[in-house]
């Protein structure tokens, strides 16, 4: 499926880009009006590089063709144009607070949505083999993140996976120092560039175990290169800002996605894991 968010992923990675592709895409930056309605050679030829390398491009943005690259950059402009002068309300005050609001909510419906499109079965499919393959799952995350990893702990321990969320590095280090190759490392960072997360995820590729990482899609970041499967959030923060939002809510959705689709490959023993904690617990509910 096409990932949203074309504008973003070219204004993250066009520096990391082969120059050919770089070429092209700073191109595209400068004139994305423009490129909408221009063939293949067209775009080549204005951004002096080779049809081929516009193809390479699509690719390396994981983006389905020339046409879908069209169709996406479409909706950037659109959803930019409706969001002018309210995208990031958050230290504006002139504004009201109902503005406020109303720019919040665009900018959280603009993430989930991007991220859910950028979602696919086969990756889905294949973390899921890997969690019943593993003995142990470790979920870890620095700030904001460790709120992602703690939320989809919660949810993984209430289908039945033998998970740990360790708030504590040194603690992070020290379980993932005796996992076996069948174990499996859940990371949570945003810019992928987090110094414990990619630590741990070091740690984990010499141990042999599998890495899994969410972020935003950079080609090069440090936890892209020692994850062994990722997923991509699309989200922007602004800065200055209160707080991660946008970016920490599409990263839930992802952990959301991942539990809704291991519960129903089993929906019998998900049923009784469920039951079971929700009994757990009854008796501690006021009312």
């Amino acid at each position: 499926m096409a990932l949203p968010g074309m504008i973003e992923r070219l204004e993250l990675n066009v520096d990391v880009l082969a120059e050919s592709e770089a070429k092209i895409g700073r191109w595209i930056l400068d004139h994305p009006q423009e490129v909408i309605t221009l063939t293949v050679r067209e775009l080549a030829s204005r951004a002096e590089s080779s049809q081929a390398a516009v193809i390479r491009l699509c690719r390396s943005l994981q983006i389905d063709g020339f046409n879908a690259l069209k169709v996406l950059l479409t909706a950037d402009l659109v959803r930019n144009e409706n969001a002018h002068g309210r995208e990031y309300p958050e230290l504006d005050p002139k504004a009201s607070f109902e503005m406020r609001l109303e720019g919040f909510s665009q900018s959280l419906q603009t993430s989930i949505q991007s991220t859910i499109y950028g979602i696919q079965l086969d990756q889905l499919q294949l973390l899921a083999r890997w969690m019943q393959d593993a003995s142990h799952v470790l979920l870890f995350g620095v700030a904001a993140s460790h709120v992602v990893a703690e939320d989809l702990y919660h949810k993984l321990l209430r289908l039945g996976y033998h998970v740990t969320n360790p708030t504590d590095f040194h603690i992070a280090l020290m379980t993932v120092a005796l996992f076996q190759p069948t174990d499996l490392v859940f990371l949570v960072s945003f810019s992928g560039a987090t110094d414990e997360v990619v630590e741990v995820a070091r740690l984990a590729k010499q141990r042999g175990a599998k890495v899994v990482g969410i972020s935003q899609f950079r080609k090069k970041s440090p936890l892209t290169e020692a994850a062994d499967l990722m997923f991509y959030v699309s989200a922007k923060e602004p800065v200055p800002r209160i707080g991660a939002t946008s970016s920490v809510i599409a990263s839930m959705v992802i952990g959301d996605a991942l539990a809704l689709y291991l519960a129903n490959q089993e929906p019998e023993k998900t049923y009784r894991h469920l039951k079971d904690t929700e009994a757990a617990v009854q008796t501690h509910r006021l009312v």
